[in-house]
């Protein structure tokens, strides 16, 4: 992952952000909205998909990264959650809760980028994509997408530290996908 200036202050700002609310908090409140948005937005990482420099792999960790058959289903996770955040994020007026919805829309679209230059570094193949459907209804949409990265981000997060600590995965290539567990960290939490 890119270590410029920007990013560097992102990745500390995601790791060390406190709220400016002040006291305890009522859920459902004005200042629990408030907490969720800020969280989001200011935890941004300004990284870039097209400038991730993916580490080599040796022969072995190649085909062990290549032969996962998780791939086609983590880019089309991806594509649908963007689309449903977008359909959603269009029917809300609330300027605060939008702009974190559009953030949050543009993360999921970075991730498919991410995981689309993966498998293209490591000529992966997949399987064509299938047409993205607008969900018909919206909300129902995003909640059913803040459930499933719950559950895909408990199998993906497991995978990744058990790859961590095993060898499985190299350490570098663990260390590339952190930005994206801890943006998928913050979609949990928002949701």
């Amino acid at each position: 992952m890119s270590s410029d200036a920007s990013t560097v202050d992102a990745d500390y700002a995601m790791r060390h952000w406190l709220s400016e609310e002040p006291g305890q908090i009522e859920i459902g409140s004005e200042a629990h909205k408030r907490l969720f948005c800020r969280m989001l937005l200011d935890t941004h990482n300004p990284y870039k998909p097209a400038v991730i420099v993916w580490p080599k792999l040796d022969p072995e960790a190649l085909q062990r990264v290549t032969s996962l058959p998780i791939w086609d289903i983590a880019v089309q996770t991806e594509g649908r959650a963007q689309l449903r955040v977008s359909a959603y994020t269009a029917l809300i007026n609330d300027p605060l809760l939008r702009e974190a919805l559009v953030m949050d829309g543009g993360e999921e679209a970075r991730h498919k980028v991410v995981l689309s230059k993966l498998v293209e570094f490591y000529g992966i193949s997949l399987a064509p994509e299938p047409a993205y459907q607008m969900p018909k209804d919206p909300e129902w949409g995003w909640l059913v997408t803040g459930y499933s990265e719950c559950v895909d981000s408990f199998f993906g997060f497991g995978l990744f530290e058990a790859a961590r600590r095993t060898g499985y995965f190299p350490d570098e290539l663990v260390e590339t996908f952190e930005p994206v567990m801890q943006e998928e960290t913050r979609h949990i939490l928002f949701r």
